[in-house]
Protein backbone atom coordinates (compact mmCIF):
# COMPACT_ATOMS: atom_id res chain seq x y z
CA UNK A 1 0.00 0.00 0.00
CA UNK A 2 1.42 3.01 -1.09
CA UNK A 3 2.32 6.23 1.38
CA UNK A 4 3.98 9.67 1.55
CA UNK A 5 2.91 12.59 -0.69
CA UNK A 6 0.08 11.82 -3.08
CA UNK A 7 -1.40 15.38 -3.04
CA UNK A 8 -3.97 14.96 -5.80
CA UNK A 9 -3.82 18.46 -7.64
CA UNK A 10 -7.76 19.20 -7.49
CA UNK A 11 -7.30 18.85 -3.24
CA UNK A 12 -4.40 21.72 -3.26
CA UNK A 13 -6.57 23.68 -5.75
CA UNK A 14 -9.44 23.14 -3.08
CA UNK A 15 -7.33 24.56 -0.21
CA UNK A 16 -6.67 27.45 -1.69
CA UNK A 17 -10.14 28.26 -2.07
CA UNK A 18 -10.80 27.33 1.26
CA UNK A 19 -8.72 30.03 2.45
CA UNK A 20 -10.49 32.53 0.59
CA UNK A 21 -13.90 30.85 1.65
CA UNK A 22 -13.19 31.80 5.22
CA UNK A 23 -12.87 35.45 5.07
CA UNK A 24 -16.47 34.88 4.44
CA UNK A 25 -17.70 32.72 7.11
CA UNK A 26 -18.30 33.18 11.15
CA UNK A 27 -18.13 29.88 11.83
CA UNK A 28 -16.50 26.98 10.75
CA UNK A 29 -18.03 22.98 11.48
CA UNK A 30 -15.27 20.17 11.41
CA UNK A 31 -16.76 16.71 10.42
CA UNK A 32 -14.54 13.84 11.84
CA UNK A 33 -15.38 10.28 11.22
CA UNK A 34 -15.69 9.10 15.12
CA UNK A 35 -14.36 6.16 14.09
CA UNK A 36 -11.16 7.60 13.17
CA UNK A 37 -10.78 11.31 14.45
CA UNK A 38 -7.06 11.66 13.89
CA UNK A 39 -6.59 9.79 10.81
CA UNK A 40 -10.07 12.01 9.52
CA UNK A 41 -8.58 15.14 10.43
CA UNK A 42 -6.34 17.25 8.16
CA UNK A 43 -3.32 18.81 10.01
CA UNK A 44 -3.35 21.69 7.89
CA UNK A 45 -6.32 22.86 8.97
CA UNK A 46 -5.11 23.66 12.37
CA UNK A 47 -3.76 27.42 11.64
CA UNK A 48 -6.13 27.79 9.04
CA UNK A 49 -8.83 27.89 11.76
CA UNK A 50 -7.11 29.26 14.21
CA UNK A 51 -9.08 32.84 14.12
CA UNK A 52 -12.78 31.37 13.57
CA UNK A 53 -14.81 30.22 15.44
CA UNK A 54 -14.66 26.64 15.37
CA UNK A 55 -16.55 23.61 16.32
CA UNK A 56 -15.62 19.78 15.58
CA UNK A 57 -18.08 17.57 14.86
CA UNK A 58 -17.44 13.45 15.66
CA UNK A 59 -19.32 12.06 12.76
CA UNK A 60 -20.91 8.89 12.23
CA UNK A 61 -20.90 8.24 16.28
CA UNK A 62 -23.81 5.57 15.98
CA UNK A 63 -20.53 3.66 14.51
CA UNK A 64 -18.23 4.03 17.05
CA UNK A 65 -17.74 2.97 20.31
CA UNK A 66 -19.33 5.41 22.99
CA UNK A 67 -17.08 5.29 25.67
CA UNK A 68 -14.12 6.24 23.27
CA UNK A 69 -16.13 8.55 21.69
CA UNK A 70 -16.17 10.55 25.23
CA UNK A 71 -12.94 9.93 25.27
CA UNK A 72 -12.19 12.02 21.92
CA UNK A 73 -14.47 14.57 23.10
CA UNK A 74 -12.50 15.08 26.50
CA UNK A 75 -9.79 15.48 24.49
CA UNK A 76 -10.08 17.85 21.71
CA UNK A 77 -12.21 20.10 25.01
CA UNK A 78 -8.56 19.96 27.15
CA UNK A 79 -7.35 21.57 23.33
CA UNK A 80 -9.68 24.53 23.90
CA UNK A 81 -11.73 23.22 20.61
CA UNK A 82 -15.92 22.80 20.91
CA UNK A 83 -16.62 19.30 20.02
CA UNK A 84 -19.92 17.44 20.15
CA UNK A 85 -20.57 13.90 18.73
CA UNK A 86 -23.39 13.64 15.86
CA UNK A 87 -25.02 11.25 13.56
CA UNK A 88 -27.88 11.81 11.54
CA UNK A 89 -29.44 8.33 12.67
CA UNK A 90 -30.44 10.12 16.44
CA UNK A 91 -32.62 12.92 16.92
CA UNK A 92 -30.78 14.17 19.86
CA UNK A 93 -27.91 15.01 17.81
CA UNK A 94 -29.56 16.90 15.49
CA UNK A 95 -31.17 18.81 17.74
CA UNK A 96 -28.11 19.59 20.04
CA UNK A 97 -26.57 21.35 17.03
CA UNK A 98 -29.07 23.49 16.15
CA UNK A 99 -29.67 24.69 19.32
CA UNK A 100 -25.48 25.20 19.39
CA UNK A 101 -26.46 26.93 15.34
CA UNK A 102 -29.56 29.20 16.83
CA UNK A 103 -27.00 30.54 19.98
CA UNK A 104 -24.50 31.16 17.04
CA UNK A 105 -27.38 32.72 15.19
CA UNK A 106 -27.94 35.10 18.16
CA UNK A 107 -24.67 35.91 18.75
CA UNK A 108 -24.26 37.48 15.00
CA UNK A 109 -27.94 38.98 15.06
CA UNK A 110 -26.74 40.94 18.07
CA UNK A 111 -24.55 42.79 16.15
CA UNK A 112 -24.11 46.25 14.62
CA UNK A 113 -25.16 44.87 11.05
CA UNK A 114 -28.62 42.27 10.76
CA UNK A 115 -27.15 39.67 8.51
CA UNK A 116 -27.43 35.62 8.30
CA UNK A 117 -24.88 33.27 10.63
CA UNK A 118 -22.74 32.38 7.98
CA UNK A 119 -21.35 28.46 8.07
CA UNK A 120 -18.61 26.47 6.22
CA UNK A 121 -18.24 22.54 6.24
CA UNK A 122 -15.03 21.29 6.31
CA UNK A 123 -13.39 17.67 6.43
CA UNK A 124 -12.33 14.73 4.86
CA UNK A 125 -13.83 12.91 1.30
CA UNK A 126 -17.05 10.71 2.16
CA UNK A 127 -17.09 11.91 5.92
CA UNK A 128 -20.84 12.96 5.27
CA UNK A 129 -20.87 16.75 4.57
CA UNK A 130 -23.53 16.62 1.80
CA UNK A 131 -25.62 13.95 3.49
CA UNK A 132 -25.82 16.18 6.67
CA UNK A 133 -27.03 19.26 4.79
CA UNK A 134 -29.62 17.01 3.29
CA UNK A 135 -30.59 16.69 6.76
CA UNK A 136 -31.02 20.11 7.69
CA UNK A 137 -32.77 21.10 4.68
CA UNK A 138 -34.75 17.80 4.81
CA UNK A 139 -34.03 17.70 0.52
CA UNK A 140 -31.47 16.81 -1.67
CA UNK A 141 -30.05 19.95 -2.60
CA UNK A 142 -26.73 18.51 -2.81
CA UNK A 143 -25.31 15.81 -4.37
CA UNK A 144 -24.93 12.70 -1.93
CA UNK A 145 -23.22 9.28 -2.23
CA UNK A 146 -21.16 7.10 -0.77
CA UNK A 147 -17.99 7.31 -3.00
CA UNK A 148 -15.21 9.63 -2.15
CA UNK A 149 -15.42 13.19 -3.68
CA UNK A 150 -18.27 13.30 -5.09
CA UNK A 151 -19.37 17.01 -3.82
CA UNK A 152 -17.87 19.58 -6.52
CA UNK A 153 -17.73 23.18 -6.69
CA UNK A 154 -18.84 25.54 -4.27
CA UNK A 155 -22.42 25.86 -2.80
CA UNK A 156 -24.12 27.92 -0.62
CA UNK A 157 -26.91 27.18 1.19
CA UNK A 158 -29.90 28.70 2.65
CA UNK A 159 -30.78 25.69 5.87
CA UNK A 160 -32.69 28.31 7.76
CA UNK A 161 -33.67 31.40 7.40
CA UNK A 162 -30.99 33.08 9.12
CA UNK A 163 -28.63 30.84 8.67
CA UNK A 164 -26.58 30.16 5.41
CA UNK A 165 -24.13 27.28 4.88
CA UNK A 166 -21.22 26.76 2.17
CA UNK A 167 -20.17 23.40 1.33
CA UNK A 168 -17.09 22.55 -0.16
CA UNK A 169 -14.90 19.62 -1.94
CA UNK A 170 -13.30 17.14 1.11
CA UNK A 171 -9.78 17.83 1.53
CA UNK A 172 -7.60 15.28 2.09
CA UNK A 173 -4.17 15.60 4.31
CA UNK A 174 -1.07 16.22 1.73
CA UNK A 175 1.14 13.20 3.80
CA UNK A 176 -0.13 10.38 4.93
CA UNK A 177 1.62 6.93 6.64
CA UNK A 178 0.65 3.92 6.16
CA UNK A 179 -1.36 3.11 8.93
CA UNK A 180 -3.00 6.35 7.97
CA UNK A 181 -3.73 4.64 4.66
CA UNK A 182 -5.74 1.84 5.73
CA UNK A 183 -7.59 3.64 8.14
CA UNK A 184 -9.12 5.90 5.54
CA UNK A 185 -9.29 3.08 3.53
CA UNK A 186 -11.62 1.49 5.79
CA UNK A 187 -13.73 3.61 5.93
CA UNK A 188 -13.70 4.57 2.39
CA UNK A 189 -12.62 8.06 2.83
CA UNK A 190 -9.84 7.40 -0.27
CA UNK A 191 -11.23 6.74 -3.91
CA UNK A 192 -10.54 3.38 -5.61
CA UNK A 193 -7.49 2.56 -6.60
CA UNK A 194 -5.20 4.57 -4.16
CA UNK A 195 -5.45 1.99 -2.07
CA UNK A 196 -5.28 -1.60 -1.94
CA UNK A 197 -8.77 -2.60 0.19
CA UNK A 198 -7.02 -6.54 0.69
CA UNK A 199 -4.49 -4.90 2.72
CA UNK A 200 -7.19 -2.61 4.25
CA UNK A 201 -9.28 -5.53 4.72
CA UNK A 202 -6.80 -8.09 6.69
CA UNK A 203 -5.63 -5.13 8.71
CA UNK A 204 -9.22 -4.17 10.25
CA UNK A 205 -9.96 -7.78 10.64
CA UNK A 206 -6.40 -8.08 12.59
CA UNK A 207 -8.16 -4.61 14.51
CA UNK A 208 -11.03 -6.86 15.76
CA UNK A 209 -8.85 -9.68 16.73
CA UNK A 210 -5.86 -7.48 19.10
CA UNK A 211 -9.35 -5.60 20.84
CA UNK A 212 -10.95 -8.97 21.35
CA UNK A 213 -14.07 -8.35 19.27
CA UNK A 214 -14.05 -11.62 17.14
CA UNK A 215 -17.54 -12.31 18.46
CA UNK A 216 -18.30 -8.86 16.01
CA UNK A 217 -17.40 -10.31 12.94
CA UNK A 218 -19.13 -14.06 14.48
CA UNK A 219 -22.18 -11.72 14.80
CA UNK A 220 -22.02 -11.00 10.97
CA UNK A 221 -20.20 -13.74 9.17
CA UNK A 222 -21.49 -17.08 11.06
CA UNK A 223 -18.52 -20.04 11.75
CA UNK A 224 -16.36 -17.55 11.66
CA UNK A 225 -13.53 -18.81 13.92
CA UNK A 226 -10.46 -17.56 15.72
CA UNK A 227 -7.16 -18.00 13.97
CA UNK A 228 -5.17 -16.57 11.58
CA UNK A 229 -6.11 -13.75 10.05
CA UNK A 230 -5.52 -14.62 6.46
CA UNK A 231 -7.91 -17.82 7.63
CA UNK A 232 -10.56 -15.81 8.83
CA UNK A 233 -10.50 -13.90 5.77
CA UNK A 234 -10.83 -16.53 3.72
CA UNK A 235 -13.72 -18.23 5.72
CA UNK A 236 -15.75 -15.28 5.10
CA UNK A 237 -15.42 -15.22 1.52
CA UNK A 238 -16.14 -18.79 1.10
CA UNK A 239 -19.36 -18.39 3.55
CA UNK A 240 -20.56 -15.50 1.26
CA UNK A 241 -20.19 -16.79 -1.90
CA UNK A 242 -17.57 -14.33 -2.82
CA UNK A 243 -15.85 -16.89 -5.28
CA UNK A 244 -14.56 -17.09 -8.59
CA UNK A 245 -16.32 -19.14 -11.60
CA UNK A 246 -13.54 -21.61 -10.45
CA UNK A 247 -14.83 -21.84 -7.14
CA UNK A 248 -11.69 -20.17 -5.74
CA UNK A 249 -12.57 -17.27 -3.78
CA UNK A 250 -12.67 -14.07 -4.76
CA UNK A 251 -9.85 -11.79 -2.70
CA UNK A 252 -11.45 -8.05 -4.06
CA UNK A 253 -14.95 -8.71 -3.62
CA UNK A 254 -14.33 -10.31 -0.08
CA UNK A 255 -12.06 -7.57 1.13
CA UNK A 256 -14.62 -4.99 -0.72
CA UNK A 257 -17.68 -7.09 1.43
CA UNK A 258 -15.66 -6.77 4.37
CA UNK A 259 -15.19 -2.77 4.46
CA UNK A 260 -18.52 -2.46 3.17
CA UNK A 261 -19.87 -3.84 6.42
CA UNK A 262 -17.61 -2.33 8.40
CA UNK A 263 -18.69 1.50 7.00
CA UNK A 264 -22.61 0.71 7.07
CA UNK A 265 -22.30 -0.87 11.19
CA UNK A 266 -22.65 -4.58 9.85
CA UNK A 267 -19.82 -5.46 12.17
CA UNK A 268 -20.74 -3.32 15.85
CA UNK A 269 -19.70 -0.01 16.91
CA UNK A 270 -15.81 -0.49 16.10
CA UNK A 271 -13.41 2.84 17.24
CA UNK A 272 -10.16 2.07 15.28
CA UNK A 273 -8.38 4.91 17.05
CA UNK A 274 -7.96 5.43 20.57
CA UNK A 275 -7.66 9.26 22.47
CA UNK A 276 -4.31 10.63 23.34
CA UNK A 277 -4.71 11.22 27.10
CA UNK A 278 -6.08 14.60 28.32
CA UNK A 279 -2.97 15.42 30.47
CA UNK A 280 -0.80 14.85 27.72
CA UNK A 281 -1.05 18.30 26.13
Amino acid sequence: MSSGHWYPGSMSKAMNQLREDLKAVDLVIELLDARIPNSSRNPAFYDLFKNKKHLILLHKADRAENKRTEAWLSYFNSMNAEAMAFSVQGKHYLDRLLRYFKKEEERISSGRFKRPLRMIFVGIPNVGKSTLINLFVRKAVTRTGNRPGITRGKQWIRIMPNMELLDTPGILRPKINEETVRSLAVVGAIPAGRADIYDAALWLLSRYLEQEKLKYLQERYPGCESGPVEAIFEKIGFSQGCLQSEGQIDYERTAALILRDYQNGSLGKFTLEEAPPVDEF
